[in-house]
């Protein structure tokens, strides 16, 4: 079998009626629904299914409702068709998937600490106050240097997501950011998308946000990886238990090197990549990132079949 790379996306990639399809086709998915509605206790799955929308896309529903779709997504997969991976990864959020897959969480304790780590970062910063832009064909040699003349102190604006060479999305102090884009505008970027999120994600502001959040990790059990994954804040591949909860810290306020983990796992071997979960979004990014890599996303029985002809 080749050498797979299994991804998980990070929020965005959700929408209303995710998993309702395997969740009325298997009784198992149905089983882990119903786990998941009892461990927050809250109806995680009436939200999945039936919103409303701006709900769903709050970030301390967002969180554990990704998780909670990719995770049945990977087992029914793994199920049909005994997929060992070579690697893991996750964008994000995603990475707290792939911990759970390898078996760092246990699915209940990731589906508390995903619920955790969005009221949180939604705690850190006063609404209105932070937020992302996504810069469309961006120039990060024109971009780093006036980020780092407009940053400081609380007024900040930095590099979040480093998706692709033609990606990158800032992440800050609302006013710094609308003065990047501003100076920056026929320089650094084609375009810029102003994201809806509830807050400056990856950036210094969520520091707070991080040093709490590494306080609940400390609390869980932690089980040993079965597959390493690669970390969002270096890049690395790493299945030493000792080492997440420093790297889950980081990430908080850190940007999400997705460029490079995905160069780092097709250098260390991988031949095909999965993204698991809702939706595209890295299924897009991989492509263009190794475009002689190929990758195919996988969220419906249809695709789980369409895989497992392949592999």
């Amino acid at each position: 079998m080749k050498k797979i790379g299994v991804v998980f996306p990070g929020q965005g990639s959700q929408y209303v009626g995710m998993g309702k399809k395997l969740y009325d086709a298997l009784e198992d998915v149905r089983g882990y629904f119903a786990i998941a509605d009892k461990t927050l206790g809250l109806s995680i799955t009436d939200l999945c299914f039936n919103g409303p929308e701006d709900e769903l896309r709050q970030t301390c529903n967002t969180q554990p409702s990704l998780l909670l779709n990719s995770y049945v997504v990977w087992q029914t997969l793994r199920q049909a068709t005994g997929i060992s991976p070579y690697l893991f990864a996750g964008h994000s959020l995603g990475e707290y998937t792939a911990l759970c897959a390898s078996g760092f969480f246990t699915f209940e304790d990731a589906l508390r600490m995903t619920r955790k780590r969005g009221l949180l970062m939604e705690e850190a910063c006063p609404k209105g106050k932070g937020g992302m832009v996504a810069l469309i064909g961006a120039d990060m040699t024109k971009i780093g240097p006036v980020l780092q003349e407009i940053s400081h102190d609380d007024y900040v604006a930095v590099p979040a997501n480093l998706n692709s060479a033609e990606q990158v999305v800032l992440s800050g102090s609302m006013e710094a950011l609308k003065e990047g884009v501003e100076r920056l505008k026929g320089a650094g970027y084609k375009k810029a998308i102003f994201l809806n999120v509830s807050g400056p994600f990856h950036s210094p502001l969520m520091k707070d946000a991080a040093e709490k959040l590494k306080e609940e990790l400390a609390k869980i059990d932690q089980g040993a990886l079965s597959v390493p994954v690669v970390f969002n804040v270096d890049a690395a591949p790493g299945n030493d238990r000792g080492i997440v909860i420093d790297r889950l810290y980081r990430q908080m306020f850190s940007p999400v090197l997705w460029e490079a983990s995905v160069k780092r796992m097709v250098a260390d071997g991988v031949e095909i990549f999965l993204e698991v979960g809702p939706q595209k979004v890295l299924t897009n990014l991989i492509r263009r990132i190794e475009p002689n890599v190929p990758c195919y996303s996988v969220e419906s029985l249809e695709d789980i079949q369409a895989v497992k002809d392949i592999l």
